[in-house]
Formats: structure tokens, sequence, C-alpha cells
């Protein structure tokens, strides 16, 4: 079906186009909107394969629509079709689709985060075609954690729907991030394969200027600052935009945004202090240059009601999220230490002075990527700072007037400002326990994730405004040269095929950490199956503590929830079992061998029968209210 799939996506891109008139690569960060909001809903109703019939019924009805126009009418738009095809930047787009797509076949999951959350997730939503129930949730500690980029992950995996394949989870993790930089191609005027390859080859590399977390794993920072950086060039392209499409652009990019992250309501927020502070000196100018009519007044309402809808819709889009998350009791460790913190609960360590010196030392001294490039390492200081001349450039060279370079550079003034002072704060604060941070190598890795929607978001507006001057060619070039003088090249070719011996390694890696004992649970649970039984207690005996071990367990695990204890057998009591059940909210135990004697404790548990360790267990209440232990083996089995 992934030719229909695709088919029906393209249909909707060349609608997209056709109907708002613009070129294919402007539609298609919106139409990767739209699908992943057509993909979120239906995974609450855990249907996501639904798609295919979706697909189906879209091309049938491109196909009628097509037929029952008029001859002229059809001929247009095969002409638009064509014509849109064969654009340079569209063949760009396509190439770099299909080129990253084989390049990441063989990548893996080696990051950290997504053992914890990104993978382990899309896996779970990969086998359960959607959102899993109450207290079945992988990843229980990252339970609140949005859905947003684990859409399109979805949808690439879905090209091989009975394999979890995980090269298919980085190519839809990729195009996402790319589909949102794609508008940028339409500066490629010839079909010249050196401008397509130099455009290729600079939006690739773009990222790593400042952020090469994105090289390694899924991290949904690089997302956040994609859409960001799109959801502020889209403010400022009005022209020859219709009001439909220029607010429902940002409508839908404001609505990913919330959905990429927990923080990314911050850059909602920054997002649409932007658009209204835009909005108030565009029709202050206007007000000045023609006077207040009639026409122009009923323009401004029409505007002010459109705006109300683009604050309206993100709200509704987070909204949807955590009201499921709060029915099905799901929340993140972050979440909570945030909750703690606000009511003055959470014991702070007494090391904020070190803290506070390695966040300054590594914001003015230390590069935002730890590969050298050939010519400028910038710090996050350095960059903030060429920021705001990058806007005054664009004043001196006559790109933009003074009253808009003003409001562009005060506002990156003190939007960064503001998110410095509050990554600084998050360290004192929830990220207070992270010892890694203390020390300037740690904190700038930090500030360089975590600053990615500031830093990427702007360059990609500024970007944006040097190639909408009086001269594109020359500004595309200054954006290219910049880029070569400042990525980090290493990462950036690692994440695309450099990675393969490291790839090596980690499937080493999980061979050694995922034990016998473990690999016996895996089969015993069902793990890798189309269907869950639920969540699982996974007990080891006090002597084997490995939460690292844990964290691997638990992606091999998916779409089985599991949670884990460690027991000292010789003084565990009945009372302790129960409290540990119940604490995981599990609906299943398992115990692997314990040392010394304690089996007993087990044996009071399954109601005469002997237990066994290295077996699975059903937890149930009995009609007198008792929880006890009844044999699952047979059950999963089937």
């Amino acid at each position: 079906m992934f030719i229909v799939q695709i088919a029906a996506f393209l249909i909707l891109l060349l609608v997209l186009a056709w109907k708002c008139r613009v070129e294919l690569v402007e539609a298609i960060p919106v139409g990767c909107s739209l699908l992943i909001f057509m993909l979120y809903v239906l995974s609450f109703f855990r249907a996501l394969s639904v798609s295919d019939i979706i697909c189906c019924a879209g091309i049938a009805l491109a196909a009628v629509f097509f037929f029952r126009q008029q001859k002229e009418t059809r001929r247009e738009i095969l002409e638009f079709v064509k014509e849109e095809l064969l654009r340079p930047g569209t063949l760009t787009a396509f190439f770099m689709i299909i080129a990253v797509t084989i390049c990441v076949s063989g990548k893996v999951v080696s990051w950290w985060d997504d053992y914890n959350f990104w993978a382990t997730d899309v896996k779970a939503l990969f086998y359960l075609d959607g959102f899993a129930g109450k207290y079945t949730n992988v990843a229980a500690e990252f339970g609140d954690y949005p859905p947003g980029t684990q859409m399109l992950k979805w949808w690439f995996l879905h090209f091989s729907p009975v394999e979890f394949k995980e090269g298919l989870m980085f190519a839809g993790y990729y195009f996402m991030n790319l589909a949102f930089l794609f508008p940028v191609l339409k500066i490629i005027k010839k079909r010249n394969i050196f401008q397509m390859a130099a455009g290729a080859a600079g939006l690739w590399l773009f990222p790593a200027v400042a952020e090469t977390f994105w090289c390694n794993g899924c991290c949904a920072d690089l997302t956040m600052a994609v859409v960001y950086g799109a959801f502020l060039t889209s403010v400022v392209d009005r022209k020859d935009h219709s009001r439909w499409f220029y607010y429902g652009r940002q409508a839908l990019f404001l609505m990913v945004l919330v959905l990429c992250k927990n923080t990314g309501f911050i850059w909602a927020a920054f997002g649409l202090l932007f658009d209204y502070g835009y909005h108030l000196l565009m029709h202050r100018e206007e007000g000045r240059s023609r006077g207040i009519k009639v026409e122009e007044a009923e323009n401004r309402r029409a505007d002010r009601r459109a705006l109300f809808v683009v604050t309206l819709m993100p709200v509704i889009s987070l909204g949807s999220w955590l009201s499921f998350c709060l029915l099905n009791r799901r929340v993140a460790k972050l979440t909570g230490a945030a909750v703690k913190m606000a009511a003055g609960e959470m014991n702070l360590p007494a090391y904020q002075e070190e803290m506070v010196r390695a966040f300054f030392e590594a914001f003015l001294k230390w590069p935002l990527h730890k590969w050298k490039t050939i010519a400028i390492d910038l710090s996050p200081l350095g960059l903030y700072l060429l920021l705001l001349v990058f806007v005054f450039l664009l004043y001196k060279f006559q790109i933009s007037d003074k009253r808009k370079t003003c409001y562009v550079g005060g506002f990156l003034a003190v939007s960064g400002a503001v998110f410095y002072s509050i990554n600084l704060l998050s360290h004192l604060t929830i990220f207070a326990v992270e010892t890694q941070y203390l020390q300037p190598f740690g904190m700038a890795s930090s500030i360089e994730r975590y600053g990615a929607p500031f830093t990427i978001g702007s360059l990609y507006l500024i970007a944006f405004c040097v190639m909408q001057g009086k001269r594109p060619a020359l500004g595309a070039a200054v954006c290219m040269a910049f880029i070569l003088l400042t990525t980090d090249y290493e990462s950036a070719y690692k994440g695309l095929a450099g990675y393969r011996e490291a790839a090596q390694e980690e499937m080493a890696r999980r061979q050694e950490l995922v034990d016998a004992g473990a690999r016996d649970f895996l089969v015993r649970t069902g793990a890798g199956e189309k269907e869950s039984i639920g969540r699982v207690l996974y007990l080891r005996d006090a002597s084997d503590v490995s939460w690292v071990r844990n964290t691997y367990i638990g992606f091999e695990a998916a779409p089985v929830s599991v949670m884990y204890g460690n027991v000292d057998a010789g003084t565990l009591t009945e009372q302790d079992i129960l409290n540990a059940i119940k604490e995981a909210h599990a609906g299943f135990l398992y115990v692997d061998q314990l040392k010394g004697e304690g089996k007993d404790v087990f044996d009071a548990l399954t109601g005469g029968d002997e237990f066994e360790y290295g077996r699975l267990y059903q937890v149930v209440e009995n009609a007198d209210g008792q929880v006890c232990l009844a044999d699952a083996q047979a059950a999963v089995s089937n």
C-alpha cells in the first residue's frame, strides 16, 4: 500500500498548490501538517491503518473530480501538474527524499533519548496501530511527551507494515525536518544539476550550523526549530498569498509545533507575539500610506478574526493531547518535577553556583558543536550577536526597511535573551540533578540542543529575507557561504552515511545488554507482536541493578509496557509485592531467579500452586477483593 499512500500524498500537495496558487515546495510543509493531524486523530482510535482506505478514497475522489471537469480545464490542470513536478525545486526535494531514505536505511537506534522515548514509543505506535490505553504505554516515565514527530515516523514505517525497520523510522524523521525547509528551494530557477545539488547540500548542512543532536537520533528540538522557523517566515511571507493560505498555514504550523515536544508551547507563544507585532506594524504602515478606508477597515477586522483563529488552533491541538494524557494517567517525570518545583516541594542540590558558572562559560566561550568547522566555531553568544548583525545588514543593503528591521532585530534580541534566561533557570531547577551540566562541555551541548528553535528558527527567518531581496541569487550565495563556513560537516556526514560502523557496534551492545534472562522475558511476554498484553512488572535480584539494561529491554519489549524493580528475597514480604504491583499499575508479573530463600512469599500469592521464577503471571482480583497471581503463559502463547 505504500504506493497508494505516496500517490495520495502527492495528489494532496498538487491540490494545495493548485487551489492556493503556490509552488509545490511551498505546499509540502502544509501537506505534511495535514497528514500529521489525520494520523494523530486516527491514533486515538487505534486505527492508523485506516489511512490506507482514506488514501484510496482520496485518489478516487481526485479522479472523479478531474474527469468531471471541462476538457479545457483538464488540459490546464495537466499543464499545471507537469510544470510543478518539473520545477527544479520540486525535483531537488524529491531527489533529497529518495536519497536520504536510501542512505539511512541501515541506521539503527543508538541515542539514549531515543531508547528512553522517541524510538520506543513509535515502535509501540507501529505495533498497536495507535496510542496505548490507560497504564499500558511504553516509556512510562515520558508518558505525556507529545506525538507530533511520531506520526511521520509511523507513516514511513507503514511502508513495511509487517516488520519494524529502524531505518524507515529515521527516514520519516528526516523527511519531517526537511519538509519544513523545502520552501527555500523555490530559489532555484533552472534545472541545473550543479545548482540543484548545491541546494540539496546546503539544505542538509544548514541545521548542523547550530544543532547536531539530530544527526544521531530523533531529536525533537530540531523539528521544533524548523517548524518555528517556517512559522516565522510564513508571517513575513504574505505577498501573492490568499488570506486562507496565509493564515491557514500559520495555524497548521503552530498546531504541529505544540505537538512536537512539551516545550513547544513556549515557541508557539514567541511565534504568536511575533505575529501580533508584525501585523500591528504592517497595518500602521498601510494606514500612513493610504489612509483608513472602509475596505481597509474591513480587511483589518478580517485579519483580527484570522489571528484569533491562529491563536486558538494550537490551544485546541495541545489541549486534545493533554486531555488524553489526563484521562489515561500519562505523565512525564520532568512534568512531575516541574509541579513539585512550583509547589516548593523539590529539594534542589546545593551546587547552583557551579551550574551558573558552567552555563556562562559555555555560553560565552564554548562552540555550539563538538566537531571543528573549516573556518568559524561559533559560541552561543557569538551566534546570538551575529544574528543581530545580520538583521542590521538587511537594512544596510536595503533588503528591509528601517521599521521592519528594528522590529525583527528587537524581537530576536528580546526572545533570545528571554529564552536563554529560561534555559539557565531550567538547569537550576528541573535539570538540577543532571550533574553532566556542571561541566561547560555538557552545558554547551544542552544549550546547543534546547536552543535550536531560537538559533535555527532565527537563521531560517533571516535567510528567507535575504533570498527575497532584489538579488535573490546573490542572497542564496551569501547564505550558502555562511553555511559552508560554520557547519559541522562530520556530524552531518555521520547522520547520513558515516553511521554504519557505529551501527554494528550498537547492535553488538544490544546483544550484550539484553542478557539471556531478559531475552527469555521478551519471548514469554510476546514482545514485538501486533498486540500488547498490557503492563508487566519485571523483578530482578537486588544485586542486579541496571537502569541502562532496563532501557534497552524497554525498547526491545515494545509494544509491551514494562516497569522494573529489584528486590531482596531475604527481606521481601507479601505486602511488598502487592505494593510494587499496585504502584506499577501492572496487570502481569515476571520474576527472574532471585538469590537466597524467599520463593514461599510468592507461593502465598498463587493460590496454593508452586510459584516458578522465569514464568509470566497475570495479576487477578478474586471475588473477595484479594489480589492473586494466575499462570498467564498459555494465554500469551495463544
